[in-house]
């Protein structure tokens, strides 16, 4: 099997280098072969680092089990500007990039390369002079970031000059997808994207075709996929009309657009304007009818909304000879909002709306890509098994049968035998018993940088202004695994944290932890001065430190009244949190008593530290009850202290300074008798 798979590489690279002097298939050619597609989402697109999302690097056994479900097109998401230097994308990095496209192409896949958000360098810059970005008004130059994005399109074909027909470059995401929400808003609430944009957009996909072709080998015709704006299939007229030009001329190209119908596909909790549809098309509720999607043409996801959307992408470009595919489609497992035979229902219903997206895009020559994120939690889009540290099983085990086998129907595949989700699912959410959050926080091994596990629950923006603070029961247990090499301080912190507003101001409290059992009380106006619980986005507990470990059982997550009585905001006996970081968790049997929500809490005092940061120091000051040695450091991003300090406290407020002559994030930390305080600062 060795000699076979060596002498099969070989010959095939041998066949790439020796076609490179030949056109390759014209893009209309290759829809027929590239049938059903996926996504290896939330890996290769985190900025930075292809793990920090959960996933670990794709590995062979992954992708033979893409092959083996029957798909045979794998799109890979990837991030070039946070692994790149002046403009020159890290050559290990690329190298990296080209191990995942092996490994695609090997199986006799097709791999679309593309480039993906990484924190918005072009994605969130598509307009000239004077705009609106998420940071408000600023003026952006399109000329610039066109620049950055011919010279990392040369580098990637440049790459893969010699690569054969099996490999497809996407020039862009969902661009202008983060345009801000805003009143008066001409989109739905965001900034509008007219005629002016697409002329900026046009130019970004040009710059990456200019580069492409003339980065040598298969490049001159290899098929490049440019997206219409925020690839939504109601901006196609846009991308219609101003269509980029291409060197290699036409036939070489393919238009994009992602399709998640809002109510039925992402939409989470009901609002005034409409209801989030838990039921698909021909598949209602008689008992929850209020979020039964129906079969009307003017509604999101129905087939014959379906039906029409796809109509019109292929007579924009379709019959023109521009083949259209869908690079992300999906929608997710609701888990928490329904129960019971409900849930059943939706699980049904929405591999069946997967199955009727795959039929009527196969009827317009669209290819679709599943989008996946490997996450098998509430809310997730997840088919095949990747984090098995988190979920159990084995690389490549297949966690969504129905849908998968929806999907093979519509390309005349036999289904698969599977593990029912369904039965399963429904059988779980019947489970009434009263449970708790247990997280474990577990490093893979020594390391010289300080690392966070984070609980998040996402708010939306909710309107918190009748509460004053949140009490939670838990039970922490939480060490640091002793000094680093080379270095005499090891540590560990808890704090809860906020994000509020339209800029998502974040607000930190750290934790003064107790042995055993016990109640945590924050107020908000502890947390800061200008927490604005008009508009809370995200409430969570950030663990932080050097080589963590322990657990955290937490529950009855309460917000307190302004007349002192409780709230349940999140009891943990069906909704699982947002988990991330080294946090790893699970609802498992409480150990705590239910809450009692009309007992007022008990007012806390203020426990926080304040800190100013200044070229070249850092003052911080903070509480203290008595006199009591203690020490201030200044770490950075690699766990190395930088700066320390000494000092005996006084009762009352203190104030320590330290010297600094370092620039970037640094994390802060006043370790007093068993107090610790801990902050992240931007050193200046």
């Amino acid at each position: 099997m060795v000699l076979k798979n060596f002498f099969g590489l070989a010959c095939g690279f041998g066949l790439m280098a020796a076609t490179s002097a030949f056109a390759l298939p014209k893009s209309a050619d290759l829809v027929a072969d590239m049938g059903m597609g996926y996504n290896i989402g939330n890996t290769m697109e985190a900025p930075g680092n292809p793990t920090i999302w959960g996933n670990d690097f794709p590995t062979a056994e992954y992708v033979k089990a893409i092959k083996a479900a029957g798909f045979n097109s794998v799109r890979i998401p990837c991030a070039w500007d946070s692994h790149a230097s002046n403009g020159v994308i890290n050559a290990g990095w690329l190298d990296s990039v080209k191990t995942v496209v092996d490994m695609v192409v090997g199986e006799g896949m097709y791999a679309v390369l593309n480039s993906h958000w990484d924190g918005g360098w072009l994605e969130d810059h598509v307009f000239d002079g004077a705009g609106y970005d998420k940071n408000g008004a600023t003026t952006n130059s399109a000329a610039t970031v066109a620049a950055t994005q011919e010279a990392y399109w040369g580098q990637i074909a440049a790459k893969f000059a010699e690569y054969d027909e099996h490999l497809i470059f996407a020039s862009a995401n969902e661009p202008g997808v983060n345009d801000p929400w805003m009143d008066g808003g001409t989109d739905n609430g965001q900034w509008g994207f007219d005629a002016a944009r697409m002329k900026v957009l046009r130019q970004y996909h040009e710059a990456c075709l200019k580069a492409v072709r003339n980065a040598g080998g298969n490049n001159a015709t290899r098929t490049v996929v440019v997206q219409m704006p925020r690839t939504e299939i109601d901006k196609y007229e846009l991308l219609a009309s101003d269509y980029p030009t291409d060197p290699a001329g036409e036939g070489y190209t393919m238009a994009e657009a992602h399709y998640y119908p809002y109510q039925f596909s992402l939409m989470t909790e009901d609002a005034t304007w409409g209801k989030c549809f838990y039921y698909f098309d021909g598949m209602g509720s008689t008992t929850d009818t209020p979020h039964n999607m129906g079969s009307s043409a003017t509604t999101l996801g129905t087939k014959l909304y379906t039906e029409a959307q796809f109509t019109k992408l292929e007579t924009a470009f379709g019959s023109k000879g521009i083949p259209v595919i869908i690079g992300e489609f999906g929608a997710v497992k609701r888990l928490e909002e329904i129960t019971g035979d409900n849930l059943g229902l939706h699980l049904k219903g929405r591999a069946a709306w997967y199955g009727s997206v795959a039929k009527s895009a196969k009827a317009h020559n669209i290819v679709t890509f599943a989008w996946d994120t490997g996450d098998e939690g509430n809310g997730n889009m997840t088919i095949i098994r990747r984090q098995t540290k988190k979920y159990g099983g084995k690389v490549g085990d297949i966690v969504d049968i129905e849908t998968l086998n929806a999907l093979r129907a519509e390309y005349s595949l036999a289904a698969l035998e599977g593990h029912s989700v369904i039965d399963s699912l429904v059988a779980a959410s019947k489970d009434d018993s009263n449970k708790m959050l247990s997280i474990t926080y577990t490093t893979t091994g020594r390391t010289d940088s300080s690392e966070v596990g984070t609980m998040r629950i996402d708010l939306g923006g909710k309107n918190w202004s009748k509460y004053i603070g949140i009490q939670f029961d838990a039970e922490i247990d939480i060490a640091n695994g002793g000094p680093l090499d080379g270095e005499t301080y090891g540590w560990e912190s808890a704090s809860v944290f906020a994000m509020t507003g339209s800029s998502w101001t974040w607000h930190d409290y750290n934790l003064d932890i107790e042995a055993g059992k016990a109640t945590y009380k924050v107020m908000f106006e502890d947390m800061s001065n200008d927490f604005n619980a008009s508009s809370v986005n995200a409430i969570g507990l950030n663990i932080y430190g050097t080589l963590v470990t322990g657990t955290v059982k937490m529950d009855n997550l309460m917000l307190i009244k302004k007349d002192g009585t409780l709230e349940v905001l999140n009891d943990f006996n069906k909704k699982t949190p947002t988990l991330e970081g080294i946090a790893e968790g699970k609802l498992v049997a409480s150990t705590f008593a239910a809450p009692i929500t009309a007992i007022k809490p008990a007012a806390i005092a203020a426990s926080k530290m304040f800190v100013n940061v200044q070229q070249g120091f850092v003052n911080a000051t903070f509480p203290a009850q008595a006199n009591v040695q203690g020490k201030a450091m200044i770490m950075n991003t690699m766990g190395q202290v930088i700066a320390s300090e000494s000092f005996v406290t006084r009762s009352g407020n203190n104030t320590v300074q330290l010297k600094a002559n370092y620039r970037g994030a640094a994390m802060l930390i006043i370790k007093q008798g068993s107090q610790v305080y801990s902050q992240k600062v931007i050193l200046k």
